[in-house]
């Protein structure tokens, strides 16, 4: 499956392969070069949100706008993760999204954020 390019350059780009897409959903493997904080899990979540294919909004600047209900489930071990985007709702360039972020089967962290495209 082809990747998705983004502005962000190392060390800022975390995703690093997309797995799945449909027009709803993405999955794709994160990476960090150290361990990773919650922020840099969310910007990977964000980040991720551009594998979801919408050929509407293709080659739009996504910006994180909102969080809500984060929550960090597991202490942080691993470089690598799998981050799970869905698509909840979207409002012209608006779009609401949750992601879950997993280390092989076990969710480590949750939660909601908005990104709007321009």
């Amino acid at each position: 499956m082809p990747d998705f390019s983004l502005p962000h350059k190392a060390p800022i780009k975390f995703v690093k392969s997309l797995l799945q897409t449909d027009k709803k959903s993405a999955t794709v493997k994160i990476a960090y070069e150290e361990l990773p904080t919650i922020g840099m899990l969310i910007e990977a979540a964000a980040q991720s949100s551009a594998g979801i294919s919408d050929d509407e909004n293709s080659g739009r600047m996504g910006f994180l706008v909102s969080l809500k209900n984060v929550k960090f489930l597991q202490d942080i071990k691993s470089y690598e993760y799998i981050a799970k985007i869905e698509l909840v709702s979207r409002l012209e360039n608006f779009k609401s999204l949750k992601f879950e972020i997993y280390e092989e089967e076990s969710m480590i962290a949750k939660g909601s954020f908005a990104i709007i495209l321009q």
